[in-house]
């Protein structure tokens, strides 16, 4: 019997699945670089008297990128290196960073371009990702989610149909990338997984997060069998684990390699909840999703409603997590679980004694493809 560890919030479970039950294990596996790379990488970096630094992503590459970035400026003779962050972010990011010259200091800020008016040299740091409305994530599809309201509207609206579009380049990311193009500032792209990073990439927004998502395209794209069952749990990411919302991402990730009719079951711990938005709205509710759908206005979080009524159509979507079961099974569809036993002895009676089950450690670093 193979040991398969998967990530559970903070915890590893153990999926005790046979030889023959076991169609592949995958994770991601990135050629990383070396502290003295990563130095390397940063040494052009501007940080001056009047420079802005804005961490978009709370990912431990992002914290070891600004913390690279605070010894970098200790050389020159700053004490103290302040960043604006989200206040989400700060959360995560104050877990891994351990610097006590590093200053988070919490956005509270609407205009994006008055903030930015205010300094000579401005730096946006993000982790790109895959995104299931977008394809990729990054400064640009952070920027508009978190700013541009108005045009986050659009690229909702714009979207092809009602089905994740994960590592697709469409027509969302285009409107992305468009309103970025006029945005007086650089960015740190960073490709990584949470070993370590596989890649940076610094100067104009647009190129520096086209040229992040030819790598994240190339080294984390794994192809395998599609299958009848999948079980799929995250990195060691913290806030993939926290909230139902940031962990579907990871479940628009790999939900497409299962054929039609089978089962896909996701492991996330989520002990903050649903967080917050069109989810929280939905099961308390306030929203509706035909109504939504309408609606001239975005709420953070709609597309992952709109995606589960979709694919609940096509999949047994199943879940493992500490968010009470009636939000979960009765108000949002999903199959609940009460831990890898009971999901390994579900799937096997649904699909027979001789399925194969694909399991995912790392869904939100990876890209399943099908082979053909």
């Amino acid at each position: 019997m193979p040991e398969i560890w998967l990530k559970y919030g903070s915890t590893d479970i153990v999926l005790d699945i046979k030889f023959e039950n076991l169609l592949k294990h995958v994770s991601s596996d990135y050629p990383l670089l070396t502290d003295d790379e990563i130095k390397s990488a940063l040494k052009d970096v501007i940080i001056g008297d009047n420079t802005l630094i804005l961490a978009l992503s709370g990912s431990r590459s992002v914290a070891k990128i600004i913390t690279t970035l605070s010894q970098i400026a200790q050389l020159k003779g700053y004490e103290k290196l302040t960043v604006d962050v989200f206040p989400d972010v700060a959360e995560a990011l104050k877990m891994y960073i351990t610097d006590t010259k590093i200053s988070l200091r919490r956005i509270d800020y609407l205009s994006l371009q008055e903030r930015l008016g205010r300094f000579q040299n401005v730096i946006f740091i993000s982790h790109v990702t895959y995104d299931p409305l977008f394809g990729f994530g990054g400064t640009p599809t952070l920027v508009l989610r978190n700013f541009m309201k108005d045009r986050m509207s659009e690229a909702f609206k714009s979207r092809q149909n009602d089905l994740p579009s994960v590592g697709n380049k469409g027509t969302p990311l285009q409107i992305a990338l468009s309103y970025c193009e006029n945005i007086p500032a650089l960015s740190i792209e960073v490709v990584a997984n949470y070993h370590g990073i596989a890649g940076i990439y610094y100067g104009n927004i647009l190129q520096s997060f086209n040229d992040a998502v030819t790598k994240l395209s190339a080294i984390s794209t794994i192809k395998t069998e599609s299958t009848k069952s999948a079980i799929i749990s995250m990195s060691c990411e913290i806030p993939s684990h926290l909230t139902l919302t940031n962990s579907l991402n990871t479940l628009w990730n790999s939900s497409h390699i299962v054929k039609e009719g089978g089962s896909v079951v996701l492991i996330a711990e989520n002990k903050l909840g649903i967080g917050g938005g069109a989810l929280q709205m939905f099961i308390e509710g306030k929203l509706n999703i035909e109504d939504s759908r309408k609606s001239n206005s975005y709420i953070d979080g709609l597309e992952h409603l709109i995606f589960l009524e979709a694919l609940k159509q096509k999949y047994d979507l199943g879940i493992l997590s500490t968010i009470p079961q009636y939000y979960l099974r009765t108000l949002l569809g999903f199959t609940t679980y009460s831990g890898t036993k009971d999901i390994l002895q579900h799937l096997l009676t649904k699909h027979g004694k001789n399925n194969k089950v694909l399991a995912v450690s790392d869904g939100d670093e990876i890209l399943l493809k099908a082979i053909l």
